[in-house]
């Protein structure tokens, strides 16, 4: 009796490993997404990110409804700082950032990214376990602002799918990224650390055994908890 217990329970346990394993990747995924906050809300015209005060192209008589408008106060608004691509119609944005070296860009979607078409640009809110592709938007002459949901980006609005720019930093500010950078390659007094790695297909920058030099640096929360692996 014990014998058959044992061999009924053996497929069973390799059933469930399985399973597992097939879920642990889309459980990778929602994890790598937490830290972000999705807009699924139209912005106030009060905060500064899309009114006159911050926001270059409302500045420049440019305001929403208008995608560039917005996706430029999206990134300032997720990233605390301006956006590097300060200027230009949505079809010249991905272009512009290839060519200047702003942001990383690629064909995988990833949160905070810009998704780039031949005439409108959009921010990715979150990526579904199907690889759906949910942003926010807002469209020049129409709708001030609205939240789609896509399966295929190549087949919106019927325009050319160029791509992603990845504009989200994860907390990383350019000053602070530059700082690091600065102390790796000069003199690497601020910081000790084993590898600098930047990746070149997202963008993310990543620090590994990262351990401050408390004798010239205070020591800094914010390096601890977005940047140690």
């Amino acid at each position: 009796m014990n014998k058959k217990k044992t061999l009924l329970f053996i497929p069973i346990v390799l059933v469930l490993t399985i399973i597992m394993s097939a879920l642990t990747p889309l459980v990778a995924l929602a994890q790598d997404d937490e830290d972000y906050t999705p807009r699924l809300t139209a912005p106030d015209s009060s905060i500064p990110y899309y009114s006159t005060k911050l926001n270059v192209y409302h500045q420049t008589g440019t305001p929403m409804p208008n995608c560039v408008a917005y996706a430029y106060g999206r990134i300032y608004e997720m990233n605390g700082e301006a956006p590097l691509i300060t200027h230009g119609s949505a079809c010249d944005w991905y272009s512009m950032n290839k060519r200047a070296g702003y942001y990383a860009y690629g064909q995988e979607p990833k949160v905070g990214a810009v998704a780039c078409w031949s005439r409108h640009v959009a921010i990715v809110e979150s990526i579904g376990k199907d690889g759906s592709v949910t942003v926010s938007e807002s469209h020049w002459g129409g709708t001030y602002f609205d939240v789609k949901t896509f399966k295929d980006m190549h087949s919106h609005y019927g325009q050319t799918f160029y791509g992603y720019i990845y504009t989200y930093n994860n907390g990383m500010t350019q000053a602070l990224k530059k700082r690091l950078l600065n102390a790796k390659k000069e003199t690497n007094t601020q910081y000790k650390q084993d590898a600098c790695v930047t990746p070149e297909d997202v963008g993310e920058f990543s620090i590994t055994n990262l351990e401050p030099n408390t004798d010239i640096v205070p020591r800094d929360q914010l390096l601890y908890e977005k940047l140690l692996p």
